[in-house]
């Protein structure tokens, strides 16, 4: 009797183990994917933005010039006409909306230095090398202290489009077919690209904190070891240069301790968290740059 107890104690025992380290493992798989959850929810966002109806639009351009290059004039006439009328009512859905309508989003991660011990060593070294006017030195260092989501999102001035498209057509109609080419070339030339950078730490520290929200009352220490994970992001963010100063992270790691202290003591709330959440999303807004 006394070996069966003995067995099922160790069986407990190695359970319970097992148990504890699947626990560890689910608070480290959502670190370890915390960088590329962070992208692809940008990218979510972003591939939302883009307006369908304008990616048509710009894409029939490029068939009537294609019509034309190959002597097809009937079928590029045709053709033209409803891209005339397609984005006459582009431009009138958007108007006082929009003026650049979004046709193609890119996003790309950039990854760099992401240990906050090796960040600080690295940004000491290059505020020195620009101190002692060898930028050289600090361009290499400042490239490795990136750690980013950039976005590269194409417009169409609507508007400048429906102007150069509506006189393509009337070149066509008068049997102009070169200047309808040249005209058609300026149109789809029109595009705009803006590139968008977001800090990734930033994006990351507010995903890891939605992430403890799902868990803190079933599993307060994944949510205490998601949210201090959260706090060294956002000081991450603030020594590669995303937030310039400690005072305006300040107030986000004060929260984030209050919020780690609620968990331990069992008074944690979902409102807690939200706020955090909000509070982490303004500071990412305010430190994203588009050029």
């Amino acid at each position: 009797m006394n070996k069966v107890l003995s067995v099922l104690l160790s069986l407990l025992l190695v359970a319970g183990l097992s148990f504890a380290e699947d626990k560890q493992k689910t608070a480290q798989n959502l670190i370890d994917s915390s960088g590329k959850r962070s992208t692809q929810k940008v990218k979510e966002q972003q591939i939302d933005k883009v307006i369908k109806k304008a990616v048509e639009a710009y894409a029939k351009g490029g068939q009537v010039l294609f019509l034309l290059t190959h002597g097809k004039v009937d079928e590029a006439k045709k053709l033209l006409a409803e891209l005339k009328k397609e984005v006459a009512e582009l431009e009138k859905e958007y108007k006082g909306k929009l003026e650049r309508l979004p046709i193609e989003v890119r996003v790309i991660e950039v990854s760099g230095i992401t240990d906050l011990k090796e960040a600080e060593r690295l940004a000491k070294e290059a505020k020195k090398a620009v101190n002692e006017n060898d930028f050289i030195t600090a361009r290499f260092i400042l490239n490795s202290l990136r750690d980013e989501i950039v976005i590269e999102t194409v417009y169409l001035p609507i508007k400048l489009f429906r102007e150069a498209v509506v006189l393509a057509d009337k070149f066509l109609q008068e049997n102009k077919v070169k200047d309808a080419i040249a005209q058609l070339q300026v149109a789809l030339g029109l595009i705009e690209i803006d590139t968008t950078i977001i800090p990734k730490p930033l994006a990351i520290a507010s995903l890891l904190v939605e992430d403890a929200s799902k868990v803190f009352e079933k599993d307060p220490k994944t949510a205490l070891q998601l949210l201090e994970e959260a706090k060294r992001q956002i000081k991450l963010a603030k020594v590669l240069g995303y937030v310039r100063t400690e005072e305006e992270i300040k107030p986000l790691i004060e929260q984030i301790e209050k919020l780690e202290e609620q968990i331990k003591n069992k008074t944690g709330k979902k409102e807690s968290f939200k706020k955090l959440f909000r509070s982490i999303e303004e500071m990412k807004e305010k430190a994203t740059q588009t050029k």
